[in-house]
């Protein structure tokens, strides 16, 4: 965009955004085609339609499982100390909000994109219409066939433009902008599409293009977002009133590629069909080919010859106890049996050898679904096993992890810019007991700061996120408790031994060990008042600081 974009009329704003998606979308061609054929050909063999053995569904379907199994969580960090209330609270109301959009459901698909395609996406919205009209954050699943950025880059922020379309039904686009009249298709654009066994009706529908596109105002990074369609100039954040500083005071793109195994060159990766489909199609061939020779060798046929004397119907006819022969003699030439050699071992050996191969390649050995050598009975062992043979599950989930806390970052700072009025939010206690929230972005909003005479300029609170899994297998919930019974067991939690229970859990690693070294560090029935006598907010409080130092005082 440039600075004559200003001036610009709906029509040639319409013409430059379809021009440059038009560009992105030929650079992407390569990625769209990837994409549909893997989903024809998970689609294909995973329902039934071709004769495929489930090796790989199988290897996907677990990898899948062990990201439902480590559910994401996030807990709020402060980075000064002043803002420590405003952390916690953030901890308890995102939970809520996440719920709210019902992200589990999201998380569980953009896994199995990541996992088939390479590549999931997420995208954080505010939506004003969530709530009554109160509006919220809203997390949702994006496909990457819908999403168009520049070719040849490794991250999306990094783009000059960004696209996402969505198609419409024009009585919908009409009911949400009644102006909207020149409907239809987007001139020189045709969206990829997947193969599917539905027949979809377009002809009342349009694609409706969201083109977010980054501006330089003052030194800072304003976002903007012109939606079109057809011919239609929808919104335009340029042109709205309040809208200066950009759709999102926080300037990012609110899209976030999970990719599984990245490549070069692209925001996206490649998956485990990608990687593991042509084992599967060896399998499939080799176990074809054992199928037919076996059953070749179950069906018994026979030679007959044109001049036999063997009646052929009766001879056929199991339930018949007589088959009549003509003439006085019956030769041995008469009939004779087909008989079929069985498949050699070998090829059986070939058969085995590629399904460990897929195996291994996918990290989805016996033992990581329960599974166990023979010999292998030990509770201990087949932990260590497993332990041993989830590390790329684990690899996989980190991944997830680190865009998951970079979506929750982007969430607070829409917190942060529409949470203007304070709202309620019921929250889950850890004594079960349900209380009441009430929270404002007022909190965590940016406030001018200045302290003997000094004016340090605007500040926000920044804040850290720690994502943990919330939901634990029953084997991991299993070890935690049995840990907390050992403990109980050796006298940890007796007051006359802190010191020693102290000194032992902290040469330990185990979920909540911090909590539980708190606890043992503070004598029963202690409260500290400390962080209430801390400043409400904490770049005041940092500001406050910096002024003391810059006057000589400590």
């Amino acid at each position: 965009m440039s600075v004559k974009d200003e001036v610009m009329t709906s029509d040639e704003r319409i013409a430059e955004g379809a021009r440059i998606l038009a560009k992105y979308k030929s650079a992407k061609a390569a990625l769209e085609r990837r994409v549909i054929a893997d989903e024809e050909w998970w689609r294909k063999t995973s329902s039934g339609e071709e004769e495929s053995t489930a090796w790989l569904f199988n290897a996907v379907a677990n990898k899948h499982a062990d990201a439902m199994d480590n559910y994401p969580s996030p807990a709020v960090l402060p980075r000064e100390e002043g803002d420590s209330e405003a952390a916690r609270q953030l901890s308890k109301i995102l939970p809520v909000i996440l719920d709210s959009s019902d992200f589990e459901k999201v998380y569980s698909e953009v896994w199995y994109d990541k996992l088939k395609y390479g590549a999931g996406c997420y995208g954080v919205f505010w939506d004003p219409a969530a709530h009554r009209g109160k509006g919220d954050v809203s997390i949702k699943k994006i496909d990457l066939l819908n999403l168009y950025w520049e070719g040849g880059i490794n991250d999306l922020q990094s783009s000059a433009n960004v696209f996402y379309t969505e198609l419409w039904s024009n009585d919908e686009i009409r009911a949400a902008y009644p102006h909207a009249e020149r409907l239809g298709a987007t001139p020189g654009f045709d969206g990829a599409k997947y193969v599917t066994e539905e027949t979809v009706d377009e002809s009342e529908k349009s694609v409706v293009v969201d083109w977010y596109y980054k501006r330089r105002v003052g030194g800072k990074c304003v976002l903007h977002l012109c939606k079109f369609a057809g011919g239609e100039v929808l919104f335009c954040s340029e042109n709205e009133p309040g809208c200066e500083g950009g759709i999102y005071a926080h300037g990012k793109y609110p899209f976030f590629i999970d990719r599984l195994y990245s490549v070069q060159g692209s925001p996206c990766g490649f998956g485990m069909i990608d990687v593991m489909k042509g084992t599967q199609a060896q399998i499939d061939r080799l176990s074809r080919a054992a199928v037919k020779n076996a059953e070749l060798s179950g069906a018994v046929r026979y030679f007959i010859r044109t001049d036999g004397a063997v009646n052929e119907e009766e001879f056929a006819d199991f339930t018949s106890p007589f088959v009549h022969v003509h003439g006085s003699r019956l030769g041995d030439d008469s009939l004779r049996q087909i008989k079929v050699s069985p498949l050699d071992p070998v090829f059986v050996s070939i058969l085995q050898n590629k399904i460990t191969e897929l195996k291994e390649t996918s990290g989805n050995r016996d033992f990581t679904q329960g599974g166990t050598a023979s010999g292998v009975t030990a509770a201990s062992a087949i932990a260590a096993l497993q332990e041993a043979g989830s590390k790329l599950s684990r690899d996989m989930i980190s991944a997830s992890y680190r865009v998951f806390r970079d979506a929750i970052l982007l969430a607070i700072e829409l917190i942060r810019q529409f949470y203007t009025a304070p709202r309620v939010f019921r929250i889950l206690g850890e004594d079960g007991e349900f209380s009441f929230l009430s929270y404002s972005g007022a909190s965590i909003a940016a406030r001018r700061a200045s302290a003997f005479g000094y004016d340090f300029g605007e500040f926000a609170p920044e804040f850290d996120v720690k994502v943990s899994a919330e939901k634990r297998s029953p084997f991991a919930r299993v070890t935690q408790n049995e840990l907390a019974k050992e403990f109980y067991t050796m006298g940890f939690f007796s007051p006359d031994r802190r010191a020693e229970a102290a000194a032992c859990i902290s040469m330990m690693d185990f979920e909540g060990k911090e909590k539980l070294l708190r606890r043992l560090s503070q004598p029963e029935g202690e409260t500290s008042s400390k962080e209430e006598a801390r400043p409400a907010h904490g770049a005041l409080y940092g500001a406050v600081k910096r002024a003391a130092f810059l006057g000589g005082e400590v």
